[in-house]
């Protein structure tokens, strides 16, 4: 009896370690592509389309929370979005809305509109203003594109902040 539960302990210890090491590889290998485009030039400003596509190559399964999302440019703040805009496909998705992320597969596009508002463009740079304004393929601006989400886990949450940089 004493040796079954050893045996047990150690079989326990095993898939334990295995899951916390495809964690780790996970931190490290998990691949977010971050893409955006304009999509409209209103009154009330520039409408950015931010579309993500998680690649898993490991075998640990995790779930996100429904990222927040900062646009800057230069350093400077433009707009953040809601984490209720956030439009997930249905296979990527629990019924309590996190995105499912599961192991080696990939999440398929995730995407959200950001409002850019005329007064955060005036108070960055005149030279944004036309370049965003513009419809020459040769005038591409450069935004960064903070990402803050919380990965979930069977061994606990972790939070998870990536900064990107898109041209548009």
């Amino acid at each position: 009896m004493k040796g079954l539960k050893y045996i047990a302990l150690g079989i326990g210890a095993f898939f334990g370690g295995r899951y916390l090491f495809s964690l780790n590889r996970a931190k490290n290998k998990v691949l977010t592509i971050v893409t955006g485009q304009k999509e409209s030039i209103t009154a009330q400003g520039i409408t950015i389309r931010v579309k993500y596509n998680i690649k898993n190559p490991t075998r640990a399964n995790m779930k996100m929370t429904a990222p927040l999302i900062k646009l800057s440019f230069g350093g400077k703040l433009l707009a953040s979005s809601t984490m209720k805009m956030v439009d997930i496909p249905l296979d990527a998705r629990d019924e309590s809305g996190r995105i499912v992320i599961k192991a080696f597969n990939e999440t398929g596009e995730i995407s959200t509109t950001i409002l850019v508002p005329w007064l955060s463009v005036l108070g960055v740079s005149q030279q944004l203003l036309s370049r965003l304004q513009s419809q020459d393929p040769n005038e591409k601006i450069k935004l960064e594109i903070e990402t803050t989400s919380r990965i979930y886990t069977l061994a606990g949450s972790y939070p998870f902040d990536e900064i990107t940089t898109i041209t548009i």
